[in-house]
């Protein structure tokens, strides 16, 4: 831990961070048309998107460091994501704005980067503002100076206020620019001072206690009677709710465990997070009653809740979560598959093909009863899904899963069965006529998220159809894995043109394959092996793991572990593997015996985002 002194100096460098108040701009040089038009052509749907505006972006590469050197200029890096509703709000307020393009074209280097496709750098940046400005997410925007440091940023923010923005960080590296740069190189200092104070090793003693702390800390963050963590906005935090799962089925959990995970599983499913009519999981809620999402619809949460709910509903005796995580991976095949391989979308919009929010989830009394004039009894479906009242969103009802059967049942003087049968036949009516809206997808496919839902197709591979899209994607993934080395970031795509895969892109593939040989009767699965070789050989060191093979600022730097919150640890994921496939590498074995297993003293104090690390290195 830090002692009061840079701890002192640390707060007072974020204090400097958020003031930064000046004036007038300084000239610099715009990028030419032909850096510009590049965007049009990337991979990614996201940096199309930003094609036409009229800020001449650049795609990130480490040698724009070495031209904001020549030049003077500072890069102004925007990080976001195709189905971001933020990004797409800030793109058509700010970055279609003359005012703002002209500020940023000409005082800074204007880069723009997709975080799917530059995670390691992106997670720099989050933890970044995290330190700096409290919390952080998308778009996220950052000024780092020539010299690599990170100066300040923000996310989203109304134009007038982004434009106070740029012109008061400009003037003030006008006025003051060797003090600014100094402060932010200390403060760079400072964080990774800060890193390395949590990688010194707690006694076996502090280590013991690590599960207590764990429980502990997330018996403060729960909301006991909504589900979830936090209570504001509520986010599913997969890994936290999968270690709370296996602390309970081990006998090691407190006893409110079981209790928070029903009523967790139960709202997230049918308070409004949950997607009833398709089957999907949208990102995340604005409130905590879970009622109101934003609306995009990401592969790795489909992934993540899908394995979930299978698992919760298997160890628990709750079938109907079973049949939830079955719905999330129905809805991936049909709403996510690409043409012609055997892969999955990144995600799909928060704005459909009219660019309205939520308009393909929506539903106005004309969609209603247009949908349903064939139905028996609409009035049952409209009971069940929540569409009566006052709708909660502008362009209508969002449908929810509050009313159970039986009770609907009961109200309406049917059977149970009957009652069923009509409820489905309401949803395929609905799903049916949902067809013709259009949601446009990010069709990146994305080698590590292809991982994470392979490890929930394994949950599910008794399922005829499960089975036959996990193979596919099995053999697809093992032919990826063939070439390790050059494996990339985007299945089909080379490493050249979409970027080499990060450490997380192996540890998810590896994690994948592994589950999927498990539950074909396989011991051992060798693409796994070599896999978790090339990670200790080419990611790993004397200081820890780096999160991709280049490191390009300064500030990322190697840590033994890494944390998880709404994806799970790399590392934790890696070292598992690891223990269970020692046998059968040398290289693995010697290299995991090297490894430090200690814990350090940010796992202490950070104990959710490590809770898969601390059961596995707690474990019997």
């Amino acid at each position: 831990m830090l002692n009061d002194r840079p701890r002192a100096r640390l707060r007072a460098t974020a204090a400097m961070f958020l003031v930064l108040w000046c004036l007038l701009p300084i000239p610099g040089l715009a990028a030419n048309a032909s850096e510009v038009s590049a965007l049009a052509h990337s991979v990614s749907p996201y940096l199309r998107l930003h094609a036409e505006d009229p800020v001449a972006w650049r795609e990130w590469n480490a040698s724009l460091l070495e031209e904001a050197r020549q030049t003077g200029r500072p890069l102004f890096v925007s990080s976001g994501y195709f189905a971001c509703h933020w990004c797409h709000v800030m793109q058509e307020e700010s970055f279609s704005d003359p005012g703002i393009a002209e500020r940023l074209n000409r005082d800074y280097i204007p880069v723009k980067i997709d975080r799917d496709l530059h995670g390691a750098l992106d997670g720099y940046l989050l933890e970044f503002l995290r330190a700096t400005r409290g919390s952080a997410g998308w778009p996220l925007n950052v000024v780092i100076l020539p010299t690599g440091d990170a100066l300040t940023g923000l996310v989203y923010a109304p134009r007038d206020d982004f434009a106070a923005f740029l012109d008061r960080v400009t003037r003030g590296l006008r006025d003051e620019g060797e003090a600014w740069t100094a402060l932010a190189r200390e403060g760079r200092l400072e964080l990774q001072e800060r890193l390395r104070a949590g990688e010194r090793l707690l006694s076996e003693t502090r280590a013991s206690r690590l599960p207590a702390a764990l429980w502990q800390a997330m018996e403060r963050e729960t909301d006991l009677l909504g589900g979830g963590f936090g209570d504001q906005s509520k986010f599913p935090r997969v890994p936290a709710l999968e270690a709370l799962l296996s602390g309970h089925v081990q006998g090691v959990a407190p006893d409110w465990a079981e209790e928070f995970l029903q009523i967790t599983l139960d709202e997230m499913a049918g308070a409004g997070l949950r997607d009833v009519i398709g089957g999907g999981f949208f990102r995340y809620s604005e409130t905590p009653d879970w009622g109101t999402p934003h609306f995009e619809v990401m592969l790795e949460d489909q992934a993540q809740l899908a394995r979930l709910y299978l698992r919760a509903g298997r160890l628990l005796n709750r079938p109907d979560w079973s049949v939830i995580g079955l719905d999330t991976l129905r809805f991936v095949l049909r709403e996510m598959a690409l043409e012609p391989v055997a892969g999955y979308a990144a995600a799909l919009s928060a704005l459909d093909g009219q660019g309205r929010e939520g308009g393909s989830y929506l539903w106005n009394e004309a969609q209603i009863t247009t949908a349903l004039e064939d139905h028996p009894s609409p009035e049952i479906v409209r009971d069940h899904f929540g569409l009566v009242g006052v709708p909660t969103f502008e362009l209508g009802y969002l449908p929810k899963q509050r009313v159970g059967i039986e009770t609907l049942a009961e109200r309406h003087g049917l059977t149970v069965a009957a009652a069923t049968e009509r409820v489905a036949r309401g949803r395929a009516l609905l799903l049916d006529a949902r067809r013709t809206r259009e949601t446009p997808r990010d069709e990146k496919a994305m080698t590590g998220l292809h991982g994470l839902l392979l490890s929930a197709f394994a949950e599910a591979a008794a399922e005829p159809d499960i089975h036959v899209a996990g193979t596919a994607l099995a053999d697809l993934l093992r032919e990826a894995a063939s070439q390790p080395a050059e494996l990339s970031l985007l299945l089909g795509v080379p490493a050249s043109v979409a970027g080499a895969a990060e450490l997380a892109d192996i540890a998810y593939l590896a994690q994948g394959l592994h589950d999927w040989a498990r539950v074909q009767g396989e011991a051992f699965d060798p693409a796994v092996v070599r896999l978790l070789e090339t990670a200790w050989q080419r990611f790993a060191d004397v200081q820890g793991w780096r999160a991709s093979l280049e490191l390009p600022l300064p500030g990322m730097i190697a840590v033994r572990f890494h944390p998880e919150t709404h994806r799970f640890s790399p590392v934790t994921r890696l070292l598992a593997l690891s223990q269970e496939y020692q046998d059968a590498s040398p290289l693995i074995a010697s290299r995991l015996t090297e490894f430090e297993l200690r814990p350090g003293r940010s796992i202490e104090t950070a104990p959710i985002e490590h809770a898969g690390l601390i059961l596995l290195l707690t474990a019997d």
